[in-house]
């Protein structure tokens, strides 16, 4: 029986003229693999470092004394685009993982808890070393859904309604404690703001201001804090508005 299975292998490896692949045909397909996994790791980790750099725009203890919910705050600023792109990427290093040689051996809970656990720590290492920033600075500058998709932070910070106004600083009211800021939507508003915040209210720099709605395209403002995810995504529309906004009145202090 043994014989004529070893001899019908040997007539079929004859009649369709199979030969053996080389050596190094597996070599090359196992290091495919693993860079495929190793690219995939890296760019789950980059979807880290951007979603801790947009964590520095948005802070529940800030939002709590304006009436706002955990659940509102986390609903309204969770980074989904950049968590479903590391699921998918933590997904993919684990397709990769599996078709190595040695692959099948690891259960899917053990590799996705060190993917994890490596995209996080080498997420955090990216975002110190600025990667974060430059990533969201390129997506605020060319992204055409850079607000709706990439960073849920401006669509967060453009309710003035709720308290929250975000924008480019545009003019300086003369003699007065009062800025122009253009906001997202390119609405203008007349922001009138406490001396102390002086520091973060610069011609040509977005910022986010806190407060209530005082009269028709008016805003004032309690709180204004700097904006650093985002900031590139308002200088699109800067030098135009500014040209036209400050024309007649202080460009600076």
């Amino acid at each position: 029986m043994q014989v004529e299975l070893g001899q019908k292998i040997i007539d079929k490896i004859k009649a369709d003229s199979l030969s053996p692949k080389p050596r190094w045909h597996f070599l090359v397909r196992e290091w495919l693999v693993w860079m495929m996994g190793a690219l995939a790791l890296i760019v789950g980790a980059a979807s880290v470092s951007v979603m801790r750099y947009l964590a520095e725009n948005s802070s529940w203890a800030v939002q709590a004394p304006y009436g706002q919910t955990f659940a509102g705050w986390l609903l309204l600023s969770l980074p989904y685009f950049w968590l479903f792109l590391l699921g998918l990427f933590l997904w993919l290093f684990y397709y990769n993982l599996k078709h190595t040689k040695r692959g099948y051996r690891y259960p899917m809970i053990y590799v996705a808890g060190i993917a994890l656990f490596g995209s996080i720590l080498l997420g955090l290492a990216f975002y110190t070393l600025g990667v974060g920033s430059a990533i969201d600075g390129v997506l605020g500058r060319k992204a055409p859904l850079y607000a709706h998709v990439f960073n849920p932070h401006i669509d967060f910070w453009s309710a003035p309604e709720e308290g929250r106004l975000a924008g480019l600083v545009v003019a300086h009211v003369e003699g007065e404690d009062t800025f122009r800021l253009i906001d997202r939507k390119r609405g203008e508003w007349i922001v009138t703001y406490n001396p102390r915040d002086d520091i973060f209210v610069v011609v040509g720099q977005p910022l986010r201001a806190m407060g209530t709605i005082s009269g028709e395209q008016s805003f004032e403002a309690v709180r204004i804090m700097r904006m650093r995810p985002g900031r590139e995504y308002f200088q699109r529309f800067g030098p135009t508005v500014i040209s036209v906004s400050g024309s007649g009145m202080h460009r600076n202090k």
